[in-house]
């Protein structure tokens, strides 16, 4: 039964990691695309439209439906009023965001931002009840229903983005690649959950009490990791101006980009830590956590070494200044990670109040460190205040804070961590003092870590990457 859980967990993990590059590959495509067509001061102003929309999302019915996913399917009255309340909120949200839109365009003093912003906002009027249905196609684990939907979405993004382009819309092409996006995930997950809602204006208060505490904490949440992960950039925007925020927003998504991905990973990891006990949970934890080190290390030590090369390369060398701006940020991006993993932790073991308690704490300390950042150098200070605040000190305070809840060790959940950590931050630090091209450091690196890892584990942890190459493989 072990094996067969193991099977299940890797394939679907497989489904979503495919999508997930699949989806990521074409939002690339289409970040390529458009830096190649507009300018950074395009992309700044994108980028104060989205300081407004990622805040709306917070709100949009797949955060409210994952309690779906926590609490089951089995109560008609529950699922049919969360449902209900998704599309409310959805219109609500339509409305809201389409007025914050215009409202805070003159704190950019960029009157574009309002129509980009209203544009934009037509994503929640299509995509209303969608979240519902994610939650079942989440809950049954059908994650290759999941995967075909996640990819059509972002292939769709990018002809989205593509048309627009051709058609001269300029800065426009975003919203209509978001969109494009929304249309197409909806109305397939949609279509694949083949589940039969029953809409009521008014839902059951009593059924939503049952329920209020667990949804209002997981908004509470985002709206704090929101403050903390997007307050950057509205002051970089406000102080720095566009042209700044847009070599700042790239390479923060840039950065981001392998963290994402553990998103996919993290819906199936919510799914069986819901149905596991205490103990289950930690081993189950434990796991993750090695295995995300281990080859997120490697992944982010790579794109330190090649991101002078690659930037320019790629996106032209208009973006050269964003280069050391993505290095810095790549060590939030690597934090962020066990941040992800530990909150998700939190939301199976039903504290998901104690997830938002967490990250509102964290909202005192970040905005002023921010402003000190720009203060001290510039947008680069920025940079180093959001790796160091919110990447490495709130990694330290979801650790913690997941472990008493939980009654754990605090080893239990560190010691999966240092190894890889801490190999690839001090083979970094050593290839910045020799003098080798980029093929060489490459090569040296990824032996070298090999070696680290082999060594000082014993050989446990080749061990263990090879047997789950083989269960891989038995899938």
């Amino acid at each position: 039964m072990a094996s067969s859980n193991a099977a299940k967990i890797t394939r679907s993990s497989l489904w979503l990691m495919a999508s997930y590059a699949l989806a990521k590959g074409s939002r690339l495509i289409t970040q390529i695309f458009l830096a190649r067509l507009l300018s950074p001061e395009d992309f700044g102003l994108w980028g104060m439209v989205l300081v407004i929309t990622t805040l709306s999302e917070l709100f949009r019915d797949t955060a409210i439906a994952s309690v779906l996913v926590q609490r089951g399917l089995e109560d008609k009255d529950l699922v049919n009023a969360v449902y209900s309340l998704g599309i409310n909120v959805s219109i609500i949200m339509f409305l809201i965001q389409t007025g914050v839109g215009f409202l805070i365009a003159p704190f950019f003093n960029e009157p574009m931002v309002g129509p980009l912003t209203a544009c934009t906002g037509l994503v929640f009027l299509v995509g209303a009840g969608a979240g519902s249905h994610t939650a079942v196609l989440t809950r049954q684990m059908q994650f290759r229903a999941l995967a075909i939907a996640d990819s059509s979405a972002g292939f769709a993004r990018l002809v989205g983005a593509a048309v627009g382009a051709f058609l001269g819309a300029g800065v426009w092409s975003f919203a209509i690649a978001e969109v494009t996006r929304g249309v197409a995930d909806a109305s397939i997950k949609r279509r694949l959950s083949q589940y039969r809602f029953t809409y009521s204006l008014r839902p059951d208060p009593k059924v939503i009490q049952q329920v209020w505490r667990y949804i209002s904490s997981l908004i509470g949440t985002n709206i704090a990791v929101y403050v903390n992960t997007n307050g950057d950039d509205l002051i970089t925007g406000k102080v720095l101006g566009a042209k700044t925020l847009g070599y700042y927003t790239l390479a923060y998504q840039l950065a981001m980009v392998p963290t994402f991905a553990l998103s996919q990973v993290n819906r199936i990891n919510f799914s069986v830590l819901s149905q596991r006990d205490n103990q289950g949970k930690k081993l189950y934890v434990a796991q993750v956590l090695e295995l995300y080190a281990i080859l997120y290390a490697l992944i982010y030590g790579l794109g330190f070494l090649i991101s002078p090369w690659m930037i320019p390369f790629i996106y032209g060398s208009q973006w050269q200044a964003a280069v050391p701006l993505f290095q810095i940020i790549l060590v939030f991006a690597y934090t962020r990670g066990f941040m992800s993993i530990f909150g998700t932790t939190l939301n199976s073991l039903n504290k998901p109040d104690v997830n938002a308690a967490i990250n509102w704490i964290l909202v005192p300390l970040s905005i002023p460190a921010f402003l000190v950042g720009i203060w001290l150098d510039g947008v680069q200070g920025l940079a180093i205040a959001v790796a160091l605040v919110m990447g490495i000190g709130a990694a330290a305070w979801f650790w913690i804070a997941t472990c008493h809840v939980a009654q754990w060790d605090l080893k239990t959940l560190m010691q999966p961590i240092l190894l890889p950590s801490l190999s690839i931050g001090l083979i970094l630090a050593v290839l910045q003092f020799m003098a080798m091209n980029l093929v060489l450091q490459i090569l040296v690196m990824v032996v070298t870590y090999g070696a680290a890892l082999s060594l000082f584990s014993m050989g446990e942890i080749p061990q263990k990457l090879l047997n789950l190459g083989r269960r891989t493989l038995k899938t």
